[in-house]
């Protein structure tokens, strides 16, 4: 207990630290243009990504390295273990990208600010009109050349068992044409989901798996692809119990 009250008031003097960052950005925007600006969010976020897991004691191991795709248009597809799986990416994955994020993040400050810098895509899914508006932002995100991450459970799972990968979820990069790069998160829901403890001294994965491209036949079959990404992706998480496809509500 008294270590999870340390480390969260850790996190929440290091989230108000990175204000002037933020501040920083705008200006960095303006003088050196956008792409430049993208680098300097990476560079920041990933900074406080690796504190974030790295404070907590955890060792972290990265695997395929060299799978990891120089396209642009590429969407990473993720299990979803634990509030930590995004400070993970963030630290380890060696490429600016954004999220796919529920819309109500944007009424979090200073969080709202270093998502929107990293050109993720906000999702409304509360009025139909809304979330197809949010879906077509999404795809001009991918298509610009701008990475996104996507989980396509939908929610993280604090249970041993994965929920299945919702197929609609796959629509976004299918329709931006996007490389699809799958990335298996091992371990992450040990340090804090299991108790609602901050647990020291976790073993944290993450695989990087080989790219799937719009040339491969597997690509166009949406039913096989989804199946295909469970296997790849889920077999090497511990959460392969009770696989199965479920369709978005």
């Amino acid at each position: 207990m008294f270590f999870t009250i340390i480390w969260g008031l850790s996190f929440g003097i290091g989230m108000i630290l990175t204000i002037p960052f933020l501040l920083g950005l705008f200006a960095v925007r303006w003088i050196a243009g956008e792409n430049t600006a993208a680098a300097y969010a990476h560079a920041v976020t990933g900074f406080w990504g690796r504190a974030v897991v790295l404070t907590t004691g955890a060792k972290v191991r990265i695997q395929g390295r060299d799978n990891l795709t120089k396209e642009r248009n590429v969407c990473f597809v993720a299990n979803h273990q634990s509030l930590f799986d995004v400070p993970l990416l963030l630290g380890w994955l060696d490429r600016p990208f954004g999220f796919i994020a529920k819309r109500e993040l944007k009424k979090i400050p200073i969080l709202s600010g270093w998502i929107s810098a990293l050109h993720s895509a906000f999702i409304d899914r509360s009025q139909a009109r809304s979330a197809l508006e949010s879906f077509q932002k999404s795809i001009a995100v991918l298509r610009r050349g701008n990475a996104l991450v996507l989980f396509p459970e939908g929610t993280r799972k604090p249970e041993e068992t994965a929920g299945g990968f919702k197929a609609g979820s796959l629509r976004l990069p299918l329709q931006a044409g996007s490389v699809i790069q799958p990335i298996t998160i091992k371990g992450t829901r040990q340090i804090y989901e299991r108790q609602k403890l901050i647990k020291s001294g976790v073993s944290i994965t993450m695989i990087i798996h080989p790219p799937i491209t719009p040339d491969s036949s597997l690509y166009h079959d949406k039913v096989s692809l989804v199946t295909e990404l469970e296997r790849i992706i889920l077999n090497k998480s511990g959460d392969a119990d009770g696989l199965g496809t479920k369709e978005p509500a």
